[in-house]
Protein backbone atom coordinates (compact mmCIF):
# COMPACT_ATOMS: atom_id res chain seq x y z
CA UNK A 1 0.00 0.00 0.00
CA UNK A 2 1.37 3.37 -0.98
CA UNK A 3 2.37 6.02 1.72
CA UNK A 4 -0.73 8.32 1.01
CA UNK A 5 -3.39 5.61 0.71
CA UNK A 6 -2.23 4.22 3.79
CA UNK A 7 -2.04 7.69 5.28
CA UNK A 8 -5.94 8.41 4.32
CA UNK A 9 -6.88 4.88 5.43
CA UNK A 10 -5.36 5.90 8.91
CA UNK A 11 -7.63 9.06 8.91
CA UNK A 12 -10.59 7.30 8.31
CA UNK A 13 -10.09 5.04 11.03
CA UNK A 14 -8.97 8.71 13.13
CA UNK A 15 -12.36 10.14 11.97
CA UNK A 16 -14.30 6.84 12.89
CA UNK A 17 -12.27 6.75 16.29
CA UNK A 18 -13.86 10.55 16.90
CA UNK A 19 -17.10 9.90 15.68
CA UNK A 20 -17.88 6.51 18.26
CA UNK A 21 -16.07 8.76 20.66
CA UNK A 22 -18.24 11.69 20.53
CA UNK A 23 -21.57 10.04 19.44
CA UNK A 24 -21.07 7.94 22.58
CA UNK A 25 -20.94 11.50 24.72
CA UNK A 26 -23.84 12.98 22.61
CA UNK A 27 -25.48 9.61 24.29
CA UNK A 28 -24.25 9.78 28.01
CA UNK A 29 -25.09 13.93 28.10
CA UNK A 30 -28.85 13.46 27.91
CA UNK A 31 -28.62 11.72 30.93
CA UNK A 32 -25.75 12.85 32.74
CA UNK A 33 -24.35 16.65 33.48
CA UNK A 34 -22.25 18.63 31.25
CA UNK A 35 -19.39 19.10 33.71
CA UNK A 36 -19.39 15.02 34.87
CA UNK A 37 -19.08 13.92 31.10
CA UNK A 38 -16.38 16.87 30.05
CA UNK A 39 -14.50 15.50 33.31
CA UNK A 40 -14.19 11.96 33.49
CA UNK A 41 -14.02 11.90 29.30
CA UNK A 42 -10.92 14.00 29.86
CA UNK A 43 -9.81 11.92 32.52
CA UNK A 44 -10.05 8.77 30.45
CA UNK A 45 -8.36 10.52 27.35
CA UNK A 46 -5.37 11.16 29.33
CA UNK A 47 -5.26 7.92 31.11
CA UNK A 48 -4.79 6.32 27.68
CA UNK A 49 -1.94 8.45 26.33
CA UNK A 50 -0.46 7.79 29.52
CA UNK A 51 -0.79 4.48 29.20
CA UNK A 52 0.90 4.46 25.64
CA UNK A 53 3.70 6.94 26.27
CA UNK A 54 4.48 4.83 29.52
CA UNK A 55 4.00 1.44 27.54
CA UNK A 56 6.26 2.80 24.53
CA UNK A 57 8.83 4.55 26.62
CA UNK A 58 8.51 7.76 24.70
CA UNK A 59 7.66 10.13 27.73
CA UNK A 60 10.45 12.11 26.71
CA UNK A 61 8.58 13.25 24.00
CA UNK A 62 6.57 15.40 26.81
CA UNK A 63 9.29 18.08 27.03
CA UNK A 64 8.37 21.14 25.84
CA UNK A 65 10.52 24.72 24.57
CA UNK A 66 7.47 26.89 25.23
CA UNK A 67 5.78 26.39 28.08
CA UNK A 68 3.89 29.98 27.85
CA UNK A 69 2.19 28.89 24.41
CA UNK A 70 1.40 25.53 25.61
CA UNK A 71 -0.18 27.41 28.75
CA UNK A 72 -1.66 29.49 26.49
CA UNK A 73 -3.27 27.35 24.34
CA UNK A 74 -4.57 24.81 26.90
CA UNK A 75 -6.56 27.59 28.36
CA UNK A 76 -8.13 28.94 24.62
CA UNK A 77 -8.95 24.71 24.11
CA UNK A 78 -10.64 24.72 27.32
CA UNK A 79 -12.99 27.82 25.82
CA UNK A 80 -12.78 25.97 22.96
CA UNK A 81 -13.95 22.08 24.08
CA UNK A 82 -16.69 24.05 26.21
CA UNK A 83 -18.48 25.42 23.02
CA UNK A 84 -18.09 22.07 21.37
CA UNK A 85 -19.57 19.67 24.19
CA UNK A 86 -22.60 22.22 24.16
CA UNK A 87 -22.86 21.88 20.28
CA UNK A 88 -23.25 17.80 21.03
CA UNK A 89 -25.25 18.07 23.56
CA UNK A 90 -27.97 20.33 21.26
CA UNK A 91 -27.53 20.06 17.40
CA UNK A 92 -27.35 17.14 15.00
CA UNK A 93 -23.49 15.47 14.73
CA UNK A 94 -23.42 16.17 10.98
CA UNK A 95 -24.32 19.98 12.01
CA UNK A 96 -21.19 19.77 14.24
CA UNK A 97 -19.28 17.77 12.07
CA UNK A 98 -19.95 20.32 9.60
CA UNK A 99 -18.73 23.16 11.43
CA UNK A 100 -15.58 21.83 12.26
CA UNK A 101 -15.06 21.66 8.28
CA UNK A 102 -15.42 25.23 8.09
CA UNK A 103 -11.46 25.51 10.01
CA UNK A 104 -9.79 24.40 6.86
CA UNK A 105 -12.05 26.70 4.83
CA UNK A 106 -11.65 29.70 7.15
CA UNK A 107 -7.65 28.57 6.81
CA UNK A 108 -7.53 28.52 3.43
CA UNK A 109 -9.39 32.02 3.76
CA UNK A 110 -6.68 33.87 5.27
CA UNK A 111 -3.45 31.51 4.70
CA UNK A 112 -2.48 34.37 1.77
CA UNK A 113 -2.30 36.93 4.84
CA UNK A 114 -0.90 35.83 7.74
CA UNK A 115 1.35 32.52 6.20
CA UNK A 116 1.88 34.53 3.05
CA UNK A 117 0.89 31.40 0.95
CA UNK A 118 -1.25 32.34 -2.66
CA UNK A 119 -4.14 30.89 -3.49
CA UNK A 120 -4.98 30.40 -7.14
CA UNK A 121 -8.62 30.83 -8.64
CA UNK A 122 -9.23 27.14 -8.07
CA UNK A 123 -8.66 27.40 -4.32
CA UNK A 124 -10.46 30.51 -3.92
CA UNK A 125 -13.86 28.80 -5.88
CA UNK A 126 -13.21 25.90 -3.30
CA UNK A 127 -13.33 27.84 -0.29
CA UNK A 128 -16.44 29.89 -1.53
CA UNK A 129 -18.35 26.89 -1.99
CA UNK A 130 -17.50 25.13 1.17
CA UNK A 131 -18.09 28.14 3.18
CA UNK A 132 -21.59 28.07 1.41
CA UNK A 133 -21.99 24.78 2.03
CA UNK A 134 -21.22 25.09 5.40
CA UNK A 135 -23.61 28.23 5.83
CA UNK A 136 -26.57 25.98 4.81
CA UNK A 137 -25.30 23.17 7.32
CA UNK A 138 -25.92 25.37 9.69
CA UNK A 139 -28.37 27.68 8.73
CA UNK A 140 -27.50 30.79 11.09
CA UNK A 141 -30.61 32.60 12.70
CA UNK A 142 -29.56 35.90 13.52
CA UNK A 143 -32.87 36.98 15.03
CA UNK A 144 -32.63 34.35 17.44
CA UNK A 145 -29.15 33.23 18.33
CA UNK A 146 -28.70 31.50 21.52
CA UNK A 147 -25.86 30.77 23.62
CA UNK A 148 -25.98 26.99 22.52
CA UNK A 149 -26.29 28.52 18.85
CA UNK A 150 -23.32 30.90 19.46
CA UNK A 151 -21.52 28.00 20.64
CA UNK A 152 -22.24 25.94 17.33
CA UNK A 153 -20.99 28.93 15.31
CA UNK A 154 -18.01 29.50 17.15
CA UNK A 155 -16.26 26.12 16.15
CA UNK A 156 -14.92 27.29 12.83
CA UNK A 157 -13.16 30.17 13.71
CA UNK A 158 -11.85 28.74 16.98
CA UNK A 159 -10.69 25.01 15.56
CA UNK A 160 -8.79 26.86 13.08
CA UNK A 161 -7.15 29.05 15.47
CA UNK A 162 -5.93 26.49 17.07
CA UNK A 163 -4.57 24.45 13.99
CA UNK A 164 -2.59 27.51 12.96
CA UNK A 165 -1.31 27.60 16.66
CA UNK A 166 -0.34 24.22 15.86
CA UNK A 167 1.80 24.79 12.60
CA UNK A 168 3.60 27.45 14.77
CA UNK A 169 4.51 25.13 17.65
CA UNK A 170 5.15 22.35 15.43
CA UNK A 171 8.32 23.91 14.70
CA UNK A 172 9.91 22.99 17.74
CA UNK A 173 7.51 20.61 20.22
CA UNK A 174 6.15 17.29 19.63
CA UNK A 175 2.87 16.60 18.64
CA UNK A 176 2.63 14.14 21.83
CA UNK A 177 3.41 17.62 23.90
CA UNK A 178 0.84 19.45 22.25
CA UNK A 179 -2.06 16.91 22.41
CA UNK A 180 -0.96 15.85 26.10
CA UNK A 181 -0.65 19.43 28.04
CA UNK A 182 -4.00 20.85 26.85
CA UNK A 183 -6.61 18.51 28.63
CA UNK A 184 -5.74 19.58 31.81
CA UNK A 185 -7.25 23.45 32.00
CA UNK A 186 -10.21 21.75 30.65
CA UNK A 187 -9.86 18.55 33.18
CA UNK A 188 -9.98 21.34 35.98
CA UNK A 189 -12.95 23.77 34.60
CA UNK A 190 -15.13 20.70 34.18
CA UNK A 191 -14.37 19.16 37.70
CA UNK A 192 -15.63 22.46 39.09
CA UNK A 193 -18.17 23.03 36.99
CA UNK A 194 -21.06 23.98 38.75
CA UNK A 195 -23.63 21.20 38.66
CA UNK A 196 -24.59 18.56 40.53
CA UNK A 197 -22.60 15.03 39.74
CA UNK A 198 -25.09 12.25 39.49
CA UNK A 199 -24.14 8.65 40.58
CA UNK A 200 -23.06 5.95 37.65
CA UNK A 201 -23.65 2.36 37.20
CA UNK A 202 -21.08 0.65 35.50
CA UNK A 203 -22.72 0.95 31.75
CA UNK A 204 -22.08 4.73 32.33
CA UNK A 205 -18.45 4.00 33.35
CA UNK A 206 -17.63 1.87 30.39
CA UNK A 207 -19.46 4.43 27.80
CA UNK A 208 -16.99 7.30 29.25
CA UNK A 209 -14.11 4.75 29.09
CA UNK A 210 -15.16 3.92 24.87
CA UNK A 211 -15.69 7.85 24.58
CA UNK A 212 -12.43 9.10 26.03
CA UNK A 213 -10.35 6.16 24.77
CA UNK A 214 -12.13 6.95 21.07
CA UNK A 215 -10.78 10.27 21.35
CA UNK A 216 -7.41 9.00 22.02
CA UNK A 217 -7.13 7.05 19.81
CA UNK A 218 -8.18 9.10 16.91
CA UNK A 219 -5.11 11.30 18.22
CA UNK A 220 -2.54 8.38 17.65
CA UNK A 221 -4.36 8.01 14.44
CA UNK A 222 -4.38 11.33 13.24
CA UNK A 223 -0.60 12.03 14.03
CA UNK A 224 0.20 8.69 11.88
CA UNK A 225 -1.58 9.58 8.85
CA UNK A 226 -0.22 13.09 8.84
CA UNK A 227 4.00 11.76 9.37
CA UNK A 228 3.31 8.77 6.42
CA UNK A 229 1.60 10.86 3.72
CA UNK A 230 1.36 14.82 2.44
CA UNK A 231 -1.09 16.47 4.16
CA UNK A 232 -2.18 18.56 1.43
CA UNK A 233 -3.04 15.04 -0.36
CA UNK A 234 -4.71 13.56 2.91
CA UNK A 235 -6.44 16.65 4.58
CA UNK A 236 -9.03 16.85 2.05
CA UNK A 237 -10.24 13.21 3.19
CA UNK A 238 -11.42 14.85 6.40
CA UNK A 239 -14.81 15.80 5.16
CA UNK A 240 -15.82 12.53 4.35
CA UNK A 241 -16.65 12.51 8.72
CA UNK A 242 -19.47 15.00 7.40
CA UNK A 243 -21.01 11.65 5.79
CA UNK A 244 -20.34 9.34 8.20
CA UNK A 245 -22.28 11.99 11.03
CA UNK A 246 -24.66 12.39 8.71
CA UNK A 247 -25.63 8.79 8.87
CA UNK A 248 -24.96 8.14 12.85
CA UNK A 249 -28.07 11.20 13.05
CA UNK A 250 -30.03 9.07 10.86
CA UNK A 251 -29.39 5.33 12.26
CA UNK A 252 -29.41 6.53 16.38
CA UNK A 253 -30.90 9.86 16.80
CA UNK A 254 -33.63 9.51 13.58
CA UNK A 255 -32.53 13.18 12.17
CA UNK A 256 -32.73 13.12 8.52
CA UNK A 257 -31.28 16.10 7.16
CA UNK A 258 -33.55 18.28 4.87
CA UNK A 259 -32.68 19.47 1.41
CA UNK A 260 -31.11 22.44 1.90
CA UNK A 261 -29.07 20.62 4.40
CA UNK A 262 -27.56 17.70 1.78
CA UNK A 263 -26.96 20.16 -0.49
CA UNK A 264 -24.71 22.34 1.96
CA UNK A 265 -22.90 18.76 2.61
CA UNK A 266 -22.43 18.07 -1.41
CA UNK A 267 -20.68 21.80 -1.35
CA UNK A 268 -18.37 20.98 1.18
CA UNK A 269 -17.61 17.72 -0.46
CA UNK A 270 -17.23 19.78 -3.89
CA UNK A 271 -14.44 21.71 -1.66
CA UNK A 272 -12.46 18.39 -0.72
CA UNK A 273 -12.56 17.11 -4.26
CA UNK A 274 -11.28 20.62 -5.58
CA UNK A 275 -8.66 20.65 -3.13
CA UNK A 276 -6.91 17.02 -3.35
CA UNK A 277 -7.33 17.94 -7.26
CA UNK A 278 -5.38 20.89 -7.19
CA UNK A 279 -3.09 19.48 -4.46
CA UNK A 280 -2.40 16.30 -6.89
CA UNK A 281 -1.47 19.18 -9.62
CA UNK A 282 -0.05 21.75 -7.80
CA UNK A 283 2.25 20.76 -4.85
CA UNK A 284 3.55 22.61 -2.59
CA UNK A 285 6.72 24.24 -2.52
CA UNK A 286 7.35 23.55 1.02
CA UNK A 287 6.65 20.02 2.24
CA UNK A 288 6.14 19.56 6.69
CA UNK A 289 9.80 18.07 7.58
CA UNK A 290 9.83 14.88 10.16
CA UNK A 291 11.29 14.96 13.29
CA UNK A 292 13.00 11.69 15.11
CA UNK A 293 9.39 11.82 17.14
CA UNK A 294 7.23 11.67 13.92
CA UNK A 295 8.74 8.34 12.89
CA UNK A 296 8.20 5.84 14.66
CA UNK A 297 4.98 3.00 13.70
CA UNK A 298 1.46 4.10 14.55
Amino acid sequence: MRPNTRAIFYLQLCLLSFLIGDSVAKKLLESIPLGQVMCLRTAAALLVLIAILLGSRRLSLLNVTKPVHHFLRSLVFTVISLGYYVAVKYFPMSAVTAALAGAPIIISAISPLILRERANTVQWLATIAGFIGVCLVLKPDLANLGWHYLALLSLPLSYSTMILWSRYLSRTESDWSMNFYIYFPLLIVSFFWPEQWIELDAMDMAMIMVSGTGGAFGFILMVAAFRIGKPVVVAPFEYTSIIMAAGVDMLFWHFYPDSAMWLGIGLILLCAALQAWQARIEPPVITPHLRPEDTHMP
